[in-house]
């Protein structure tokens, strides 16, 4: 997306999430689809908060994958603060998994929604 996101969790916080560069986003989405698979992503771009839960369990690296998930939670400001490492150890698992699935949708979810993203099946 090129423009900044804003939403509400379902906790009634508000959030907000900058846009970030193409080359950020093109690498970011890289290492997302690296940890946590491609078809998994564009599942979670759709604010799918169980893929996001069911893409973190079935992770072959668990280690960077939790490196990756917190370093992309970062980016979110919640009523206004920006999360940074000690906050994000009291977040817990749940609101960390909805906070993702947010960062996910909001700088990827018009680029899958474009169809540029597809199986390549589809594309004959």
């Amino acid at each position: 997306m090129s423009e900044d996101y804003y939403a509400t969790l379902r906790g009634g916080q508000e959030i907000y999430i900058p846009s970030w560069p193409a080359k950020t986003q093109y690498k970011n989405m890289m290492q997302a689809c690296k940890y946590l698979g491609e078809a998994n992503i564009v599942a979670i771009s759709t604010l799918d908060i169980p893929a996001t839960v069911v893409a973190m369990m079935g992770s072959d690296d668990p280690n960077n994958t939790t490196d990756l998930v917190l370093h992309f939670i970062q980016q979110v400001r919640i009523d206004g603060e920006k999360i940074d490492n000690s906050k994000s150890e009291e977040l817990g698992m749940t609101l960390i998994a909805e906070l993702f699935t947010h960062v996910i949708h909001s700088q990827y979810a018009d680029f899958f929604a474009s169809g540029l993203a597809k199986d390549p099946s589809q594309s004959s």
